[in-house]
């Protein structure tokens, strides 16, 4: 792996051609420039940039803009499923993306939503990566005074937040958003680039976010100052200044930075053996971070509705309709036992490790709460299976 946005190379018509290499599993070709999914593999996937692939591409990934007509259409006029003949069509409000059978050949429009096509790219290194005993969990991970400790989560649960609070605190990472567990009790990081959201560099203020224009800052400051003071729901006109705030003010692209240029003394740990799990929930009315142990089942029960939230209820909708408008569709099989396999890796994993589910307060600002500790002083509280063992 390199990193390096040099690694790339110009196709016959002037289209930039990247190559990105994950684990040796699934090397993908991601051919176009100015896309929205183009961009995002760049900044999301920095990491596993290459310049000198070793074979052909598993995957291409092709930003092509143009008209697409389906014979079959599964929905309605501007949000459907529909196959033209010779691929299956995704159709999302003028934007889509397009799959040949196989699934080794993906075309998406410019403004394609980046992770529509990521969810199936990612779903075949699930399936190679289960050949190996090893399962994707939506979590972020540290590795914090020799422990090592793996935080699943919802979206808006604190991920982030927490990883940049252990990160602060002297804390080495395997990853912000997602990573690898094996029944064996390993992990392995999945240095992905982190999203950074206004309430992050609100909580952090030592980021410093970079601007192209001086425009696109005051764009920025101008939304996260109206943020702050509208609490969206709590009334009419707050509702509305609220849409109109993220309708003309708010960055849409999504803009990943490397963990290690947010705080340099952080080392990017690749494999570790995991000492705990705390699973993180958001609680609006709790005052500060609060922990406690629970059992493998509910453990199970918590990561299995955080993968389908995440990607496989996305997946089992896609896969559906794949298998009823293409002969010989055998996707929803196909991703039942990659999901099987996962959820025994998951419970092995929970058996052998000690799990807590910590609630944490929804504040905007972690550092002013002081949650930023609370969490800090949470996570070096927790028990390790290890030092369960020796007390027993």
């Amino acid at each position: 792996m390199t990193n390096s946005n040099s690694n790339s190379r110009a196709t016959g018509s002037h289209r930039t051609r990247r190559y990105y290499d994950f684990f040796g599993d699934l090397l993908v070709a991601v051919v176009g420039d100015g896309g929205r999914t183009s961009t995002q593999y760049r900044q999301m996937y920095d990491q596993f940039l290459t310049d000198s692939p070793s074979r052909d591409p598993d995957l291409v990934i092709e930003e092509a803009p143009g008209e697409v007509d389906s014979e079959t259409v599964l929905g309605d006029p501007t949000d459907h499923y529909g196959w033209t003949g010779e691929e299956f069509l995704v159709y999302n409000r003028g934007d889509y993306m397009v799959v040949e059978p196989g699934w080794e050949h993906i075309r998406v429009t410019p403004g394609f939503e980046p992770f529509y096509s990521i969810y199936p790219m990612e779903f075949e290194i699930r399936r190679r990566r289960i050949e190996q005993g090893q399962a994707l969990i939506h979590a972020s991970g540290v590795t914090l005074d020799g422990q090592t400790t793996l935080f699943p989560a919802w979206r808006g649960a604190g991920k982030t937040n927490t990883l940049l609070a252990l990160l602060r605190n002297g804390a080495d990472f395997l990853s912000d958003d997602r990573l690898w567990v094996g029944a064996d009790g390993s992990a392995r990081g999945y240095p992905l680039g982190v999203n950074l959201q206004p309430y992050n560099l609100d909580s952090f203020t030592e980021i410093e976010p970079e601007y192209d224009t001086f425009q696109d800052r005051l764009r920025h400051d101008v939304h996260a100052f109206i943020d702050k003071r509208v609490s969206r729901g709590h009334s009419l006109p707050h509702t509305a200044i609220g849409y109109l705030n993220n309708a003309y003010l708010a960055d849409n692209d999504r803009d990943f930075v490397d963990v290690t240029t947010l705080y340099s003394a952080a080392n990017d740990v690749e494999r570790a053996s995991v000492d705990n799990v705390l699973f993180l929930e958001a609680a609006p009315n709790a005052e500060t971070v609060s922990a406690a142990r629970i059992s493998t089942e509910a453990a199970m029960a918590a990561t299995s509705a955080i993968c389908n939230y995440e990607w496989d209820g996305r997946l089992r909708e896609y896969f559906h309709a794949y298998d009823s408008l293409v002969e010989g569709g055998t996707m929803v099989e196909t991703l039942d036992e990659v999901v099987r396999s996962e959820r025994d890796i998951f419970r092995e994993l929970f058996d052998d490790v000690v799990t807590y589910r910590a609630q944490i307060p929804r504040e905007r600002d972690w550092t002013e709460h002081g949650l930023d500790r609370a969490i800090v002083e949470t996570v070096r509280s927790l028990e390790s299976a290890r030092t369960v063992e020796a007390t027993d």
